[in-house]
């Protein structure tokens, strides 16, 4: 019985265009996934006029609450909640998204607790155009349907995705709100000094990451609440406690 011997040298050469054939699958395989990444979600596709994403389920969100300036609820409000956040947060938009829709129908809309937004601008760029275009549409009392429009349709960090188009977009998806004005007060002074007051304020408080929170007492000294979790038992308890405590 003969046997033929393999030349090392040729299957070591084949050993390597192996390992470099599997190398460029992985490479071809991870570059799809970047590419589905940064696709999804995309905010390119946002026009003034055309649908705006999630517009309709903000809008129904809100509906019926009262909105003044930066604060969503009644004045008269037993227990407050203040948010810090920062509209190119993903943690942000997950609280949004995922939480905050609760506490409006359960506690906000009977009245019981009023929520504060306080943009501040951590991440970048992206994060102080959003913010000051969140603070101008304050003025005309539409501060939470940008806010939560903004967390609907977050683009990736630092991509200058926050653009003139994008905000005219998500503004023009909110009735009755004059996109001109808003554009043009966005970098005027009381939006610079709205946003600059949060900045303070995140500073006196150590507060050094978003979302943060304030929880208490209407008419008490703020105090710094640190949920458990992002989840909307881990607000709901505190919440109804405070509630009890006010005889709420």
């Amino acid at each position: 019985m003969s046997t033929t011997r393999q030349d090392p040298s040729s299957a070591a050469r084949r050993r390597r265009m192996w390992r470099l054939g599997a190398l460029g699958v992985l490479a071809a395989a991870l570059a799809a996934v970047l590419a589905t990444l940064a696709t999804s979600g995309s905010t390119s596709e946002l026009r003034p006029g055309k649908p705006v994403p999630g517009a309709s389920a903000t809008l129904a969100l809100l509906r019926g609450v009262p909105q003044e300036g930066s604060a969503l609820g009644s004045a008269s409000a037993p227990v407050t909640l203040v948010e810090f956040g920062d509209l190119q947060c993903p943690s942000c938009a997950d609280f949004a998204n995922g939480v905050l829709p609760s506490i409006i129908a359960t506690f906000v809309r009977d009245g019981r607790v009023r929520v504060v937004f306080r943009a501040i601008d951590y991440i970048g760029a992206d994060s102080t155009r959003a913010a000051r275009m969140a603070y101008a549409l304050g003025a005309q009392n539409r501060m939470f349907d940008f806010v939560e429009l903004a967390y609907r349709n977050e683009g990736l960090e630092n991509s200058s995705y926050v653009s003139d188009t994008y905000l005219r977009a998500l503004a023009s998806a909110i009735p009755a709100v004059d996109v001109a004005r808003a554009l043009a007060a966005r970098n005027g002074a009381d939006v610079q000094a709205q946003l600059a007051q949060s900045r303070a304020l995140a500073a006196q408080l150590h507060i050094a990451a978003t979302p943060s929170f304030l929880l208490y007492r209407s008419g008490s000294a703020p105090r710094r609440f640190q949920p458990e979790g992002l989840d909307a038992g881990s607000f709901r308890g505190p919440i109804e406690r405070l509630l009890a405590d006010a005889g709420a």
